[in-house]
């Protein structure tokens, strides 16, 4: 069974046709080799990339994020090293993103470009210090069903300026580098990894902080991302020297997400008020424009309190995300459960009537609200009504899908992570 197979049949085993589900392959493909890989690119054959990751893989702050960006370097050296070979490059990066919203990507954005390498950059967006073993399953979560597709998988451990001083940096702060370096060891993948590079030029002197990242503290310059592309290009040569196999544990190291479901709204039958809409046509930043990442958008428009009709929606699972778009004039939005209202929780900090936003400064962007609640893993019942305080209020609610997935710890982290 080829990967297209199996993804196929995966679909097909899936929940309902309103649903998108992404789920875990049961049978792995032979293991992907990155010898085979160098073998089959020497050879001209056509082979597919993928760049999965955050700002930091798109390049924010690049004079040209396509060129000089680390990807844009990655790329131009894929096409020297391999001239002979068929280069089809794809980018899945969204800037201020992680693999909570990955994995319910990964199906849309990744696996549709039937992939054999894929390049993953979630560690800093991931927060570089975290310690819950709720993102490190969703970043598993990610690696694995790619190991099993018979994808071919290279980590990027990238940075923020902040994480650095002058004299280098403190790898007690990096727990999710720490974490992630295990999930290199477990499924044997390739890794790029910047912070060795970077502290070796900042305590030798022959970069500064500043030269690397001129612009921002989270996004360097072309230089800093010269230094991304070296820690690309060593940990893909290192890959093929030792011919590294990706490898798939028997059982997850932290846990998985299961039942991964993206639900498009539009697909569904919309009640009075609610209405399908294209999705928005600018943005505040590249990498951020909505009509790239989803389709197309259900919206409600600001009337009267009196007349909304709640959306409803069913799903299975215990982990639930909104994504659509934002601007100034998005509308705050409740969420009940089985008639019990849901409080927005950020950072495991919940406040009493706390409501969900897709709103935030001039501009148009995408938006993400997820969260881990404490719902059994069956079905229930969602239901959506925005909030309007202004009758002469002309903001618009605009959501393209419930995201919705099931929490399987491993067995060492059954409990959930309450510690940040």
């Amino acid at each position: 069974m080829n990967r297209i197979q199996l993804l196929i049949t995966t679909l097909l085993t899936g929940l309902v046709s309103t649903m998108s589900t992404a789920t875990i392959a049961q049978t792995p493909l032979s293991p992907p080799s990155f010898a085979t890989l160098d073998q089959r690119a020497k050879d001209g054959d056509a082979l597919s990339v993928v760049f999965f990751g955050g700002s930091l893989t798109w390049g924010a702050n690049a004079s040209d994020p396509n060129v000089t960006s680390y990807r844009g370097r990655m790329m131009q050296y894929l096409r020297e090293q391999y001239p002979n070979a068929r280069w089809q490059f794809h980018d899945a990066a969204i800037g201020g993103t992680g693999s909570n919203l990955g994995i319910f990507r990964l199906e849309r954005d990744v696996l549709a470009h039937n992939p054999d390498l894929v390049f993953l950059d979630f560690m800093a967006n991931d927060n570089y210090s975290g310690k819950d073993n709720e993102t490190r399953s969703c970043y598993e979560t990610l690696v694995r069903t790619m190991v099993e597709q018979g994808i071919a998988v290279q980590q990027m451990y990238f940075g923020f300026k902040f994480q650095f001083t002058e004299d280098g940096y403190n790898l007690d702060e990096f727990t999710r580098r720490t974490d992630y370096q295990k999930l290199t060891k477990a499924y044997n993948l390739a890794e790029g990894d910047i912070y060795p590079l970077i502290h070796d030029s900042l305590k030798t002197g022959k970069e500064t902080l500043d030269t690397l990242w001129p612009f921002d503290g989270a996004h360097p310059g072309n230089l800093g991302y010269g230094y991304f592309f070296e820690a690309a290009r060593l940990g893909f040569e290192q890959a093929i020297a030792e011919d590294r196999q990706n490898r798939l544990p028997d059982e997850p190291l932290f846990g998985v997400m299961s039942h991964i479901q993206r639900i498009r709204l539009a697909e569904l039958e919309l009640p009075a008020g609610w209405s399908v809409s294209k999705t928005y046509r600018t943005s505040l930043w590249y990498d951020g424009l909505s009509s790239r990442w989803m389709d197309d958008v259900v919206k409600y428009e600001a009337k009267d309190m009196n007349e909304i009709v709640p959306l409803k929606v069913e799903f299975v699972g215990q982990v639930i995300g909104f994504f659509g778009e934002s601007n100034h004039q998005g509308l705050d939005f409740t969420v009940t459960v089985d008639g019990t209202l849901l409080p927005y929780i950020n950072n495991k900090i919940s406040q009493p009537n706390w409501p969900y936003t897709m709103r935030h400064g001039e501009g148009n962007l995408f938006a993400w609200k997820q969260q881990y609640t404490q719902l059994s893993d069956q079905k229930h019942v969602l239901e959506i009504m925005p909030l309007i305080s202004d009758p002469a209020s002309k903001g618009t609610l605009r959501i393209e899908s419930l995201c919705a997935a099931i929490y399987q710890p491993a067995a060492a982290f059954a409990e959930p992570d309450v510690s940040e």
